[in-house]
């Protein structure tokens, strides 16, 4: 990670707003920048409906570059600023653009104000507390490839968003939820306990949602436990764009380090499918669905690590369940290079046509197999 010292005297004055006797007699300090990436890629194969290919994509996690900026203010604050833009490795385009195309700064853009003993806040694009649940309660990390990523978009391009067709576009909570316009208290941690919430105004919109994420996080020794609720307001609806109910989620996760073997369990509940709005004036599928994960970590030697996930969605339409297993290996070979491998299959019933991230979709009832191999570096 490289540091560039810079003068950064407009963040120093922004900070004024936030009360006189903070700042007062408070000199202009250098901020430190500190610039970051992540180079990630890997080749994937997937098989299913007598059809097959292997491509080049992301692996187990987005490449990305970014910039991160933190000034120390007086009486313990400071006021922090992230940009942080994904891309392809494999064609160099832009990625985590959240259907947005012209995003710059795709993956995260915020200032922070904040304090060891009060906790911060964060206004801009957020990583919020769905996006940070998954990194504590995903045993395998490999979105592509394990249960966890597999079963919650269920390959849709904005999951959870409602399909407007009554069948399932997946779940708000997770691993690639990303929020704009957004609000967010990060607490201190208490005796094992740490809170973050999160408020995203829709801004007028009359198609995106205002959105409300509460996250919960217990920590005692090699137990970790967190709960996370998000919500997402009606939406009016625009021109093609359906309205839509309210719909809400809930989610609990836990894991154990047992030392020789580290299980981990998610159960995530969503109370309507399809959110949006037919010609009734009712949410077109009005059933719940949930999605129950089981996995576990199995360190083999100082560096690598076998990873379990297996995973089972109880869909809200008839005839579209659907079970998912992950399998994978993870080397470190320093703390910042990693080589992985791995491999998945997904059977559903006769109805479901879910595809596995970037795979054909299937022909209903047909399963899906795939297999990756790939390297993050992170510098």
């Amino acid at each position: 990670m490289k540091r560039v010292q810079v003068g950064l005297t407009a963040l120093t004055a922004a900070t004024a707003v936030f009360g006189q006797d903070c700042m007062a007699a408070e000199p202009a300090r250098p901020s430190s920048v500190q610039i970051y990436g992540v180079a990630d890629v890997a080749l994937a194969h997937y098989q299913t409906s007598g059809s097959s290919g292997t491509k080049m994509q992301t692996g187990g996690s987005g490449s990305r570059i970014g910039f991160f900026t933190s000034e120390g203010l007086s009486d313990g604050w400071r006021v922090n600023t992230r940009l942080e833009a994904g891309f392809n490795m494999n064609s160099g385009t832009k990625s985590s653009t959240g259907g947005v195309p012209d995003r710059l700064w795709s993956r995260q853009a915020y200032v922070e104000l904040e304090n060891k003993a009060l906790g911060g806040v964060r206004l801009g694009r957020l990583q919020g507390p769905t996006y940070n649940f998954f990194p504590k309660f995903d045993p395998m990390l490999v979105p592509a490839m394990d249960a966890w990523g597999v079963l919650t978009t269920l390959g849709a391009a904005l999951p959870g968003y409602g399909s407007g067709t009554g069948v399932s576009s997946g779940f708000l909570i997770n691993p690639t939820m990303r929020t704009q316009n957004t609000i967010a208290y990060m607490s201190p941690s208490w005796r094992g306990l740490q809170a973050e919430v999160a408020y995203s105004f829709s801004n007028g919109s009359s198609v995106e949602p205002a959105l409300l994420e509460v996250g919960l996080d217990y920590r005692s020794g090699p137990l970790a436990v967190g709960l996370l609720f998000v919500h997402a307001d009606s939406t009016s609806g625009a021109g093609t764009v359906r309205a839509t109910k309210p719909v809400s989620e809930m989610a609990i996760g836990a894991k154990y380090d047992f030392g020789p073997f580290n299980p981990y369990v998610t159960y995530i509940h969503r109370n309507l499918t399809d959110q949006m709005v037919g010609s009734d004036g009712a949410a077109l599928n009005t059933n719940s669905e949930s999605v129950k994960l089981v996995g576990a970590v199995v360190p083999v030697s100082s560096r690598g690590n076998i990873r379990i996930t297996y995973g089972r969605y109880s869909s809200g339409s008839p005839g579209r369940d659907a079970k998912s297993y992950g399998l994978a290996y993870t080397y470190d070979v320093n703390p910042r290079l990693m080589l992985m491998v791995a491999a998945t299959r997904l059977t559903q019933q006769d109805k479901a046509k879910w595809p596995v991230f970037q795979s054909p979709r299937p022909d209903a009832g047909a399963s899906v197999n795939g297999v990756i191999t790939g390297m993050t570096w992170r510098f």
